[in-house]
């Protein structure tokens, strides 16, 4: 685990620019927050999402996972913001 350098972590705050999100340091990187829920880590270059929104992600295995890595070259991506905010609702009510 790494902290995203200043300019890394701007890129995927803007990305996620609308939702309620924000960001605390925690075991070497930063866990993300949505709507007051734990979603994912960033960590490096990479978000690194858990499992519960990812209906709106492209391909997704129907194997179960924790967490799935979406590296930086995918932030500006319109199934970006849908993924964060279906996670952070599916957590509110009682997802993983």
């Amino acid at each position: 685990m790494a902290y995203p350098d200043d300019h890394t972590l701007q890129l995927w705050l803007d990305a996620l620019r609308g939702l309620n999100v924000r960001i605390k340091k925690m075991f070497g990187c930063y866990c993300l927050y949505c709507d007051d829920q734990p979603v994912g880590w960033l960590s490096g270059s990479t978000l690194f999402l858990r499992e519960v929104g990812l209906t709106d992600l492209p391909a997704v295995p129907e194997d179960k996972i924790q967490e799935i890595p979406i590296p930086l070259e995918a932030c500006g991506q319109s199934w970006l913001p849908r993924a964060v905010q279906e996670t952070a609702r599916r957590r509110k009510a009682g997802g993983r």
